[in-house]
């Protein structure tokens, strides 16, 4: 899945240097403005390709805001890119251990374990992502990620 620039995920909002609300939907605590810079500065070198930068920064914000579920979910998207799928899975277990109804970290890390070759896990999680995208009315994607299972499902055992 993409990145995208944090702001309206985890409810921030910085207006004139003021942060509008201090907590995610969840109840979190609610990353710090600077956690947000590294994550948006990561969101930017992962759009121009530079994905070890992005790893970087995501990094930082994790360091700054460890509940930072996107930031855990856009290191995990960007490894697996990198084909670290041990690292992309870490991280996207984190993600979805902090946001367990977000998509995201679902979907990429069924991809990341069919590569490393844990179909089961694989499917699993692409279920489960199925599911998620038909919650919430994306028909379209749930129909992708169940492509990708019937794909898993025809590779010899």
């Amino acid at each position: 899945m993409g990145s995208l620039l944090f702001a309206c995920e985890a409810k921030v909002s910085v207006s004139g240097g003021t942060e509008v609300k201090t907590t995610t939907e969840s109840g979190a605590k609610a990353p710090s403005e600077e956690a947000v810079k590294y994550y948006n500065s990561g969101v930017e070198k992962a759009k121009a390709g530079n994905s070890e930068g992005a790893i970087a920064d995501y990094k930082e914000a994790i360091r700054i805001s460890p509940d930072f579920a996107p930031a855990h979910n856009n290191s995990g998207a960007e490894k697996a890119k990198l084909k670290d799928y041990k690292g992309a899975i870490a991280d996207l277990n984190e993600a979805i251990r902090l946001t367990p109804e977000d998509v995201d970290p679902y979907y990429t890390r069924g991809l990341a374990k069919a590569q490393s070759d844990d179909l089961q896990g694989a499917k699993a999680d692409l279920e489960k992502a199925a599911e998620l995208f038909k919650k919430s009315g994306l028909a379209e994607k749930a129909n992708a990620a169940t492509i990708v299972i019937e794909k898993i499902e025809k590779l010899p055992k």
